[in-house]
Formats: structure tokens, sequence, C-alpha cells
């Protein structure tokens, strides 16, 4: 006998489908079931959270399942309540409403993606991650002692964060709602967050809320998130693929605590691939050791690309005449590459480094990868523009011409006929000397207008314009000067007389410390 999730009755393993099915009006067992697991902690055990354990564990007993397919105590079931068999397939991404229902249809098991029917229910089945999730991880513990704290899981694409974001609520016995940052409409956010304050009034305790791709929502939407956060009504749970300090408002991130995931590595991977063929029946001759290699190594740490790639190999090894090398041909290369995120500024930067560095081959790579990856020319033509005046400036000042000379041509040709000219720019930029005096001059002069005094300091009396008051005064004093234009003669206010701006070296030492020299 099993106690059931809804209504809290005992009733047997075997009609606990029928008993979902009538509403939980019928298949009661008479027999009252002694071994009932409570809710709280009972201070008889030898853990106080023991129970919370108990309770993953019958989750696990249910692959399929989650907190978000799963009605919780005192909620209504509704009529036609689907049989616990048939929750194992909800699809990444499912929300609910306001009213705690599924707002989105579930697919069918046999047209759901691999990577969502072997998505882990327990902790010890998530690839990597150990420093967070492991015996002694920091979220592991926090569970164990039911102290979620509001949080951000940072981490690459594939990492786990949807999947430990669903453990922590099936193992806390918590409502759950998920929402999307780009499908979830504000009303939508607000009748969320209404539904979790009156959970908060007849459950005691926060109902989460896990906002996936936390760093695209709106700022509306972040005040809403940031104000229930602030009243205790919820417990937030974001993930997101992007630096939360510089793509989430300050204020959220400050109530949050942000947790690092770690890209998992190839041999994980590679594990969890033999251990998806084994148990899900995802066999061919084709897919063997070497294979599966191929695939962990081609994946990069994404386990779900690696699992994608793996359901698309076994489809393409039933097709006649395919061998290991055209499967292999056929998996599209995927590049890790956002132009609006990490991997946008990170290359970049790295391109603008090497052309700083006078590597020419490093540049090329950074250049090809980023055209390859379907970045917009005219960002990098800019970019290169603006490194002819900052790293090259006074050393070959033609340069800058040339420069913008290419975006021009950029803006007239598509990026096929003007790559090799764009290609050209930057070897040219790589090979030629550098100097970085004119940028650091002005910066040495915007330094200097921050001390006191010096951003209103009088300016001397004969470079004043003869139509102003004082200069009409000093016209005599004016011509005077014009016969003296020739000899040494002091500019600045009086207070920076003998102010520096413009250095004597090309750089801020004597060697360059990003060339090497012979």
């Amino acid at each position: 006998m099993v106690e059931c999730p809804i209504c809290q009755k005992t009733v047997l393993l075997s009609k606990i489908n029928r008993h979902l099915d009538s509403g939980c009006k019928e298949f009661f067992e008479p027999v009252p079931f002694t071994g009932k697991i409570s809710r709280e902690p009972n201070p008889g055990r030898g853990h106080p959270h023991e129970a919370t354990f108990i309770d993953s564990v019958i989750y696990k007993e249910r692959p399929g399942s989650d907190q978000s397919t799963i009605p919780t105590a005192r909620q209504p079931v509704r009529k036609g309540t689907k049989r616990i068999s048939d929750q194992r397939q909800s699809c990444e991404g499912e929300s609910q409403d306001s009213k705690g229902e599924h707002s989105r249809k579930r697919l069918k098991p046999e047209n759901t993606p691999l990577a969502e029917r072997v998505r882990p229910r327990c902790f010890e089945d998530i690839v990597g991650q150990r420093h967070l999730i492991g015996p002694n991880g920091t979220i592991r513990q926090l569970v164990h002692e039911n102290k979620i704290p509001n949080m951000i899981l940072w981490g690459s694409s594939g990492s786990g964060k949807t999947t430990i974001a669903r453990i922590i609520g099936s193992a806390l016995r918590r409502k759950f709602y998920e929402i999307g940052s780009t499908t979830t409409t504000v009303t939508e956010y607000k009748s969320i967050i209404a539904k979790a304050s009156k959970d908060l009034d007849t459950e005691r305790k926060p109902s989460i809320v896990f906002c996936d791709e936390i760093h695209r929502i709106t700022k509306p939407q972040q005040d809403l998130l940031l104000d229930a956060i602030r009243n205790g009504s919820i417990i937030l749970i974001g993930a997101t693929t992007e630096n939360p300090s510089l793509t989430i408002r300050h204020g959220l991130v400050y109530k949050c605590t942000v947790y690092i995931l770690t890209k998992p590595r190839e041999a994980d991977v590679l594990n969890m691939l033999h251990r998806v063929v084994e148990e899900r029946g995802v066999q061919s001759h084709l897919l063997d050791d070497e294979f599966l290699g191929y695939l962990s190594s081609f994946a990069d740490g994404d386990c779900r690309l690696s699992l994608n790639l793996l359901e698309i190999a076994h489809d393409l090894s039933k097709r006649a005449g395919m061998t290991g090398e055209k499967l292999r041909n056929s998996l599209t290369m995927h590049l890790n590459y956002d132009r609006s995120g990490d991997q946008h500024y990170d290359t970049i930067s790295a391109f603008h480094k090497s052309i700083r560095g006078s590597d020419a081959d490093a540049a090329l790579y950074y250049l090809a990868r980023m055209l390859k990856s379907g970045e917009n020319p005219l960002f990098i033509a800019r970019r290169l523009i603006v490194a002819t005046s900052e790293d090259i400036g006074l050393a070959n000042n033609v340069l800058q011409t040339y420069a913008t000379s290419v975006y021009s041509m950029l803006e007239k040709l598509n990026i096929q006929e003007a790559q090799a000219s764009l290609a050209q720019l930057v070897i040219m930029m790589c090979l030629s000397k550098k100097s970085t005096r004119s940028y650091r001059g002005l910066n040495n002069a915007f330094a200097c207008l921050k001390e006191p005094g010096a951003a209103d300091a009088p300016i001397p009396y004969h470079l004043l314009p003869i139509s102003s008051e004082a200069g009409k005064v000093l016209e005599e004093g004016s011509k005077h000067y014009a016969m003296y234009a020739g000899r040494k003669t002091n500019h600045l206010p009086e207070c920076l007389e003998g102010r520096k701006f413009l250095e004597d070296t090309d750089f801020l030492f004597k060697r360059d410390p990003d060339l090497t020299y012979s």
C-alpha cells in the first residue's frame, strides 16, 4: 500500500492510477496505513529532515515526474487528472498559471526529446557539479537542512541548471512555479506571485519560483520578483548563462546567492552517454565507444547537446548505407556563440588583444570564428577603427583612414565579397608599429580634470578671443603677444603650468609588454 500524494489516504499500489483518475473519490483501502510518511520533521527520528529525503526517493521511483507536474497537498484535483505514468513526460519550460494548473500541453512519450526523457530526477544522476550537489555540496547541504535561499544558478548551456532547480522543488515538497523569461507576461508574473502569497498563508512556507534565462526578463518583471523576495512570499531560483552582475538588476543579484556551475568534463559526458545507450535502448552498431567519445568531445560539456546529437545519430543510423564517416559528417557543427552574451564580448576582447599583441595568427582565428558564427561584420569593422586610434595611433595614422574605407566597403558589399579586405586590414594592424601616446595623453588630461580646481581653472587672458569683454580690454596685449608667437609661452592655466599630459614614450613602459622583442 502507498499514500496518495493528493488526499493522503491509503491506496493499494495496483489501484493508485485509478484512484487518481476518480478524483481521489474511490478505491480507498479500508485498512489503516500505519507507516505514514510525515511531511513535517519528526522529533523521534535520527535526523530532523529525514522525511524530505524519503520524499525524494519516492520521486526517484517515478523517473518522469517532478514537482511542477505533481499536484501538492491541499490542491484540488481537476477532473481528468493525468495518471502518474502519464506525468513522466513533462516538457522543459512547462509552467503553472496563477491557479497552479499546467498552462502548456505535454508531448506524447514518443515525441518527447531524449534529453527530457532521461533528465535526472535526483542529485546522484546529475553529471558533474559535485561542489554543489555532491555529498558535501553546498546546495545539497542546504536542501538537507531545509534552508534554501534565493539563488541564481550561473552556468553554460546544458550544465544542469534547470534540473537542479526542479530537484530542489521535489526534495523540499514545495509548490513549484516555472516561468519563462520571454514567454511569461507581466500579468502572469503578478498572478503567480499572488498565488504564491496565498500558498504562504495556507502552507506556512514560501513557494519556489524558477525563472529560466532570468537575464532576459524586463525591468518591471525584475521589480515584481524583487518585491516578492523582500516580502518573503517566494523563494526565487534563477538560471542564466550570462554574468549576473552585468545582466541582472543589482538589487535582485544582491538578494540572491550566485552559484557557479562548471562545464562538465568530457569523461563525465561520455559516461552519461554510455548509461543512456544501455538503459534506454539507444543502440546501433554505429554508436560504438569511438563514436560516443566523438560526441562527448563534440558537445564541449553541453549535456543537452550531446543527448540531442545522440538521438539524431540514432535515427540516422537506421538509414540504409549509413556509415560512421557519413554519420559524423551529418552532424552540424555547433558553435557556442551568442551575439548578445558573454561569448560575444569574450571573443571580441580576445580579437582586440591579439591585434594589440601583434599576433596575426590569433587575430585571424578570432576573426574567422566571429564571421562563421554570424557576427555583424560592421561591428567588427567599428572595433577595428577604434583600435587604429587606441593601439596604433601616431605610429601609423594612415591605418585609421584605411579602416574607415573598409567599413564603407562592408556597407556596400556583402561579407563574402569584402571579407578579404577585412582580413587584410587585420593583418596590417598586427604587423604595424604600435603607439598609445594619444590614447594615454587624453586619459591623463581627463584624470587631471578630477583634481580640485582643475576643471574650472581660469584661462590665461592672452588666449581669450578678442570678441570677449576681457579680450577687448587686452586687445593691445594680444597684438603684443602676436609679435612673440614663435616663443615658448604658457598656454595652460596658471595652476597647471608645467603639467605634461603627452608622454614621451609610445607605451606606458619603455617596451610594450604585449610585444616580443628579439
